[in-house]
């Protein structure tokens, strides 16, 4: 089996983190490590193809060549700095709970017409205290009471709206948010880190692909595939003739 690259071996890394992100939404403790890992790997990947370009091809890398960078790869390569530099990585837990589209006891108005026509409606739930070693939640949704009760037991499950469906999500704690992580975007109230996972990826997938095109163009002849081949005794390895014209 061929041995990877370093800049290979480091977007295995970034691929398998991707997946344990979004593993372990439930799981605050797991969660915030591999988006921590994330974060260093995704700056970690441009290192190697620094080091492993210029081995390559004699030539320095310019991650500013590739086009595809947006506002979320930018937020990660001044998260990682801002970690590095003392402020580590702390996240607030937040549940979006779906519940069907009724009027819930606690409601000051009547439900409006887009959630009627959609028939669901939205509850957020926030944590305000961050628990970066947690195993579980420290939140949760709940079955609320309806304004216009259906059965005479109070007691009864019918009396209540419980949700129908749950997105667990993970705000970045206000001091990461103070140091400009997100200035100048359209993003600079609350940070979801799974949206910021959501939304980088998919750049650091065409910069990979982006950067191995480019790599194959400008390989110095002794890393290009065919530059050792078997010769016809089939014994052991020589340069292949064509790297060797008008050299002595």
């Amino acid at each position: 089996m061929e041995r990877p690259s370093k800049t290979e071996l480091v977007f295995v890394d970034i691929e398998r983190l991707y997946t344990e992100i979004n593993q372990y939404r439930r799981r605050p403790r797991l969660f915030r490590s591999a988006f921590e890992m994330y974060v260093y790997k995704s700056q970690q990947l441009t290192e190697a193809m620094r080091s492993e370009y210029k081995l390559m091809t004699g030539a320095k890398w310019n991650a500013s060549v590739f086009s595809g960078w947006n506002e979320f790869t930018q937020a990660l390569k001044k998260i990682r700095n801002a970690a590095t530099h003392g402020c580590p990585i702390v996240l607030n837990e937040s549940i979006l709970g779906v519940y069907p589209a009724v009027e819930l006891l606690n409601d000051e108005e009547p439900l409006i017409d887009r959630f009627r026509n959609n028939g669901y409606r939205v509850i957020y739930t926030h944590s305000f205290i961050a628990a970066p070693f947690s195993e579980t939640l420290s939140i949760q949704s709940y079955s609320i009471p309806l304004k216009h009760r259906l059965f005479e037991n109070p007691e009864d499950s019918r009396n209540y709206a419980a949700p129908v469906k749950e997105y667990i999500f993970y705000n970045l704690k206000w001091d990461l948010l103070e140091l400009g992580i997100m200035k100048g975007t359209a993003h600079h109230g609350q940070v979801d880190a799974i949206k910021l996972v959501l939304r980088s990826f998919p750049a650091l997938k065409k910069y990979m692909i982006f950067y191995r095109e480019e790599l194959a163009k400008n390989l110095t002849d002794g890393f290009k595939p065919d530059y050792f081949i078997r010769p016809a005794s089939g014994l052991g390895w020589v340069v292949n003739p064509k790297y060797l014209t008008g050299k002595v």
